[in-house]
């Protein structure tokens, strides 16, 4: 199932597989665009921090299903691969109260970012086409998107994506 953002209106799109959209080679990869949000406790926090490390920028909402079932593996993993380079950060397109809410009771573990509606405009930078929620990109440690996708990313994509599989 897949979210999609259109003109202040929502919408479900089933989707069983949801395509995964992979450069092919590091020419063609593109760099990330660069932004900075707050996160949960107000403070600005700019995408050029986590510099160094495969980052899967994950962007979602609190209202959103297909958001809240891939969190927990999201939880899961960056406790597992966080200190072997591999870093998540949410991008909440939603009221900051109800994020700070949803972390609290989920115990996310990673940075968390409050967007709004604005993150609608940083998605469609990163890739976003069409509004959809969830929507992830991989970035590389050098800052080059290695994917996209729109829909829930699987632990074994993200894992085969950043090569942590074989660690």
């Amino acid at each position: 199932c897949i979210v999609i953002l259109l003109s202040a209106s929502y919408f479900y799109i089933a989707n069983q597989e949801p395509a995964i959209a992979k450069s092919p080679s590091p020419q063609s990869q593109a760099s990330r665009p660069s932004f900075s949000l707050p996160d949960l406790e107000g403070k600005t926090r700019h995408i050029k921090e986590w510099d160094g490390k495969y980052i899967v920028l994950n962007f979602w909402a609190t209202w959103c299903p297909p958001c809240r079932k891939e969190i927990p593996e999201f939880i899961h993993l960056q406790e597992k691969y966080g200190d072997k380079n591999l870093q998540f950060i949410g991008v909440a397109i939603d009221d900051a109260e109800a994020v700070r809410q949803y972390a609290f009771e989920m115990g996310i573990n990673y940075p968390t970012l409050i967007a709004e509606i604005e993150g609608v405009n940083l998605a469609q930078r990163y890739g976003n086409r069409i509004g959809a929620l969830p929507y992830s990109v991989i970035i590389s440690p050098k800052g080059q998107i290695i994917a996209r996708q729109a829909g829930i990313l699987s632990d074994q994509k993200i894992l085969n994506l950043t090569g942590l599989q074989t660690q």
